[in-house]
């Protein structure tokens, strides 16, 4: 028995000496179990050790960067997470089995049959930001003159309670105070749990395959696309089953799972690049829709995940260009968009000067890739954070 102790002390003591080893000298940039760049060993300073800034910052670095730190994560995040499923169902069970309620424990929270739902939000708490948000929009449109400017709002779980069917409101109070032709605005909207339920994934925020064609058909208009919309070739394919972010936020990754169906399309060729660099694609529909992709199921390893700046060139010049400013919504339809134009750039304000090595300025940006059309794209998080500001 003592040597056993032994045994597992020196392989604790070895795996913390190799964690902090490849913190300081060889540390991973992202962690890929909670999608978001990997905390980096902190520089030292004395009033950052004295504010306990230092400490806290490479309490951080060590979580993320020890061997298997993820993989022990999850293993706990899905044990709690199927014992609070098995409760949430149980006390459903003992209440008569009402789907039409929020049930929700220790930040799990479930609507209908297991849809991982956020709150609903109201408009008194976000009314603040939301007033930001127009007066930064407004200077923007007012600053550029020369660019034409689209706003797109996706309503979601957070804009409507499903129990009382009552809508916060959001994109009617932000549309409102954007100083914008009617014609330059347009919401997708969700009215209710049955539409919610139909266009959205169960474990993921994001539209399914009906709802981001269905996004796409409307900005089709909106635009004014050159030529005619793309239409599935084929009936929906299922991809596979998958556990989408909302279920990996919560620690129900495999522990709630969902089929992943997905329409192909024929799209035109087009090269692609990707912070600078050319790829062979963004995301990786064909080959899972053939069963030949090598990559995780994901929304973001399906449709393309958030990069910083992603360029779609069609080799056509007659079509013009568009920028779009969003976030991972647009993911499911920049293909499809990009099918319309000679050039199509998408850049995620979260990630661009990661990326890019440089701040995102939005005249040296159009000004050099000669563009006038700018599509702002995202959801009540898009516009209420300053992140997701166009300009600075």
């Amino acid at each position: 028995m003592k040597t056993l102790q032994k045994c597992f002390l020196l392989a604790v003591a070895v795996l913390l000496v190799v964690g902090l080893v490849r913190t300081l000298c060889f540390p991973k940039e992202i962690n890929d179990y909670e999608n978001r760049y990997a905390s980096q060993f902190p520089a030292s300073s004395t009033s950052a050790f004295l504010d306990g800034t230092f400490q806290d910052e490479a309490e951080s670095s060590l979580s993320d960067q020890i061997p298997f730190s993820q993989y022990m994560k999850k293993a706990y995040n899905n044990t709690k997470t199927s014992f609070l499923l098995h409760a949430i169902h149980g006390v459903r069970a003992l209440t008569g089995g009402d789907q039409g309620r929020y049930a929700s424990f220790n930040g799990l929270c479930l609507y209908g049959d297991d849809f991982i739902t956020n709150w609903p939000r109201t408009l008194a708490n976000n009314q603040a930001d939301l007033d930001r948000k127009s007066a930064v929009l407004n200077q923007t449109f007012a600053n550029h003159p020369e660019l034409t400017f689209w706003v797109y709002y996706v309503e979601k779980d957070t804009d409507v309670d499903f129990f009382t069917q009552e809508k916060a409101g959001f994109s009617e109070y932000l549309m409102q105070h954007l100083d914008l032709p009617d014609s330059q605005k347009a919401t997708y909207t969700v009215d209710d749990f049955d539409e919610f339920s139909r266009q959205f994934f169960r474990t993921d925020t994001h539209w399914n395959l009906y709802g981001s064609y269905a996004g796409y058909r409307q900005l089709f208009d909106v635009l004014h696309c050159a030529g005619t919309p793309l239409e599935p070739i084929g009936d929906p394919v299922l991809v596979g089953e998958f556990s989408g972010v909302k279920a990996r936020r919560v620690g129900a990754d495999d522990v709630l799972t969902e089929p992943f169906y997905a329409y192909p399309y024929a799209f035109p060729d087009m090269t692609v690049t990707i912070d600078g660099q050319p790829v062979g694609d963004y995301g990786d529909q064909a080959n899972f829709l053939a069963g030949t992709s090598e990559k995780n199921l994901s929304y973001g390893g399906f449709y393309g995940g958030d990069e910083g700046e992603v360029i779609f060139s069609t080799g056509t010049t007659d079509r013009g260009s568009l920028l779009v400013i969003g976030d991972s919504f647009d993911n499911a339809i920049l293909k499809l968009l990009a099918s319309h134009y000679d050039t199509l750039y998408s850049v995620d304000l979260r990630y661009y000067a990661h990326s890019m090595g440089r701040p995102f300025d939005l005249t040296a940006y159009t000004q050099a890739h000669g563009i006038t059309n700018v599509l702002l794209l995202g959801n009540i998080d898009y516009f209420s954070q300053d992140t997701f500001d166009p300009e600075g």
